[in-house]
């Protein structure tokens, strides 16, 4: 017969009890971390962050604009300096000199130009003149030559009144010396006839005489007409003669203005020499001192401004959400606690693309890295940038909108 006595289970061992709760506090803690990380996102789904951040000033390099020895550095490295502040001093001596010699050069320049502006009066004076003379001389010549011809023609008709009395002269005595030679008149009737034609000789020798003469005043006539004809086509042109002396006036003034810019491209050299602060804020990096010669363009030392802000360098895949107005919560590694500021802009390219040499993905092996796009932000108020130097590290949170 069968035996039916039941047989007492036998318990599990007690290390498969301690697997199975192992597991259980595993899969417990997963779970608590799957969580922790759907509602840390939840609760951060509206910011960004980055660690790649630092503070940053408009730093300005403060130049020589003329060259020459420094006499003088008026400021030490780091200290504050206001705006207009004397930082240094070139010897001025050169540019002095200078001065002078540009002054002089204006003074000549000056004083050619006032000569040029008297010409022109004078000129418009004389050849308006010299035409009005001109054409009285031509008028006079005119009535000259008029008139020495009229004494030609006197003169001609006098030679012919003296030929015919010559003629009857000469008839009367040839008369006279056949009835002087007859016995017919007496020797006193002949010498009247040999006296009258002798006179009528000497009035016709007269006659041509003055005739020459008066020939010879209308061909001197005449030239004077011709003179006067020229004197007067010469001074006719009188706009010609006053526009080339303006044109001479113009050009004596253009040299005075070149000669007064010099003087005051000289003078500008001079204040050169002196160098100011363009703002408030902290030398830095001083490269000059008393003795050294600079060129310019010389850095003499770098002006750091009080006002700071901060360049975050976001992850391409952060920005989309980015907008200028933002808040921003910033954490200065330097000086510890939480300060805040506002988004102001998002650089139009990468920080890659503005280095020094940009990367360029159509040569050699592309490797796709994700790049970083600088954003500016600046501070809140005044005092939450107060005392930070440019280039400390800081931690970004923008807060989304």
């Amino acid at each position: 017969m069968a035996d039916t006595t039941e047989q007492p289970k036998l318990a599990p061992p007690p290390r498969k009890k301690k697997a199975t709760r192992a597991y259980m506090v595993l899969a417990i803690l997963a779970g608590a971390i799957v969580a922790i990380y759907f509602i840390h996102g939840y609760l951060t789904r509206d910011e960004v962050a980055t660690d790649d951040a630092q503070t940053d000033a408009d730093v300005v390099p403060v130049s020589a604009r003329v060259s020459g020895v420094v006499l003088k550095m008026h400021v030490d490295d780091n200290q504050e300096v206001k705006a207009g502040q004397l930082i240094a001093e070139i010897d001025p001596a050169d540019y002095a000199a200078k001065v002078t010699a540009a002054q002089a050069d204006l003074d000549a320049a000056q004083a050619q130009a006032d000569a040029a502006d008297a010409q022109v009066s004078i000129t418009t004076a004389t050849s308006k003149g010299g035409l009005s003379s001109a054409k009285a001389q031509q008028l006079g010549a005119s009535a000259a030559v008029s008139a020495a011809s009229s004494q030609v023609a006197a003169a001609a008709a006098q030679v012919a009144s003296a030929k015919s009395a010559l003629a009857k002269a000469q008839a009367d005595y040839t008369r006279a010396k056949n009835l002087h030679d007859a016995g017919a008149i007496t020797g006193q009737q002949f010498d009247a006839a040999v006296s009258a034609r002798d006179s009528a000789q000497a009035a016709l020798d007269a006659a041509n005489a003055n005739a020459a003469a008066a020939r010879d005043q209308q061909a001197g006539a005449q030239t004077r007409v011709a003179d006067a004809r020229a004197h007067v086509e010469q001074s006719a042109p009188i706009d010609q003669q006053i526009a080339a002396a303006q044109a001479s006036a113009k050009l004596a003034h253009a040299r005075a203005d070149s000669a007064k810019a010099q003087l005051e491209i000289a003078k500008m050299q001079v204040g050169y020499t002196k160098i100011y602060a363009p703002a408030d804020g902290f030398v830095s990096k001083l490269a000059a001192h008393a003795g050294q010669m600079v060129q310019p363009g010389s850095v003499l030392c770098m002006l750091v401004p009080k006002q700071t802000y901060v360049i975050a360098n976001f992850k391409e895949t952060q920005i989309s959400r980015i907008r200028p107005g933002d808040d921003v919560d910033i954490k200065i590694d330097a000086v510890g606690g939480e300060r805040h500021g506002k988004v102001v802009s998002i650089a139009a390219g990468t920080g890659a693309r503005f280095s020094m040499m940009p990367p360029d993905n159509a040569t050699g092996n592309f490797v796709k890295v994700v790049q970083r796009v600088p954003v500016k932000i600046v501070w809140a108020t005044a005092q939450d940038g107060t005392g930070l130097q440019a280039g400390l590290s800081a931690d970004v949170t923008v807060h989304l909108k």
